[in-house]
């Protein structure tokens, strides 16, 4: 295994845990290593730190699987990772297991691999050169472990292109239609492995609907950013009189509307297409509210030097979703974007208040699911932020 050697004193990240060591961290970095190859990582005097993946075209240059060992990531290593996640989430959730996040990335010692479970499907993530190397291990050890129907490869992510890789959809394993059903909470959901967002589905927000149980009933609730409807489909599952679903795709929309129907609740939603703050602003011109608002859109930070654009971006948003609030109403603000910190996220919702003239409380806090475990030493595998607010 080829060694590779940090700069003095940039080891400390590394020792404390972090799995990403980057290009300006390593003495004589050198490009000529293959992508994807098995490196040793080393301190300035050579003492060993752990082993991981090259990537000589990102700035993120390896990417730890194993502390203190120099361990390869063969193919009996992914095979027990897959299977050790697998049996996380079995114990954690149970049943529900059939629909979530089978393998999140670092977390479950495997960086650069996402795959999500769908039932019998999986929809799959190589987004590193490391595991792109390893694509077919990867493929071999989770229909082993999951004995799935179906395996797509889901490979279009722009991240693929830092690494140096192309980007595309493929099914790997099986058959995967165009629309595969799967049930969370009970409730059924229609979701396109190939051509939707992401892998098809959000499980990240999953415990997080639940702030929706005591102020649904009987309201009418904004869906916005909705994609394909969970939040809305929630909300009417817990008792919801109407929900407006609102996004600036016809195709999630009409992904909304089907899982809407499935549940029965055909009448009781809205369904429009535009864009969020658009609709926000001409509803708070038309003094039309709503008893509950959720905002969950896409990551508006791509990058720390975005930070600050984003934040801007968040206050708007939510300074005009709390226009359209009723008095005494509920808003759910969300942000995915790891570069905005739970602090910043929260002083931002305090302005947005303040610019629109509304006073706030905090009665609800989530995070990410627990099939999207986080490690302490890496705050970026620590990205969603879910506030409900009651809008005075």
């Amino acid at each position: 295994m080829r060694e590779v050697r940090l700069r003095r004193g940039c080891e400390r990240r590394v020792a404390l845990g972090h799995r990403w060591v980057f290009s300006n961290e390593i003495q004589d970095f050198d490009r000529t290593l293959p992508a994807g190859e098995d490196v040793a990582v080393c301190d300035a005097r050579g003492g060993l730190l752990g082993s991981g993946t090259f990537s000589p075209s990102s700035l993120i240059a390896v990417r730890l699987h194993a502390r203190g060992r120099a361990l390869p990531l063969d193919a009996g290593l992914v095979l027990e990772r897959v299977r050790q996640a697998w049996q996380q989430r079995q114990a954690w959730f149970g049943e529900a297991a059939s629909a979530c996040r089978a393998v999140y990335a670092e977390a479950d010692g495997l960086p650069g691999l996402v795959a999500d479970r769908f039932g019998e499907y999986l929809a799959v993530q190589c987004l590193t050169a490391g595991i792109e190397r390893r694509a077919g291990w990867v493929v071999d050890a989770l229909d082993a472990v999951h004995r799935p129907r179906g395996i797509v490869l889901r490979n279009d992510s722009p991240a693929r292109l830092a690494e140096g890789l192309d980007r595309d959809v493929a099914v790997a394993r099986g058959e995967v239609p165009p629309r595969i059903t799967f049930t969370l909470h009970g409730l059924q959901f229609a979701a396109d492995l190939r051509q939707g967002q992401k892998t098809g589905f959000f499980f990240d927000q999953r415990d997080n609907y639940a702030l929706l149980r005591r102020v649904a009933r009987g309201a009418e609730v904004l869906d916005a950013y909705c994609y394909s409807g969970a939040w809305g489909v929630h909300a009417l599952a817990y008792g919801a009189r109407s929900v407006a679903f609102v996004d600036a795709s016809a195709e999630a929309l009409e992904l909304a509307a089907a899982n809407t129907a499935a549940g029965g609740w055909s009448a009781a939603g809205a369904f429009e297409q535009a864009d969020v703050l658009e609709f926000l602003k001409t509803c708070a011109a038309a003094g039309r509210g709503f008893d509950v608002a959720v905002l969950d859109p896409p990551a508006f930070a791509k990058s720390r030097q975005t930070a600050a654009a984003a934040l801007k971006g968040y206050l708007n948003l939510n300074k005009w979703g709390m226009r359209c609030v009723r008095p005494g109403g509920y808003l759910v603000s969300c942000s995915c974007s790891h570069h905005i910190s739970p602090e910043a996220f929260v002083e931002m919702l305090a302005r947005a208040a303040r610019e629109a003239g509304r006073e706030t409380r905090v009665l609800g806090v989530g995070r990410q699911s627990p099939d999207h475990p986080w490690l302490p030493a890496m705050p970026e595998t620590a990205y969603l932020k879910a506030l409900l607010l009651q809008v005075l």
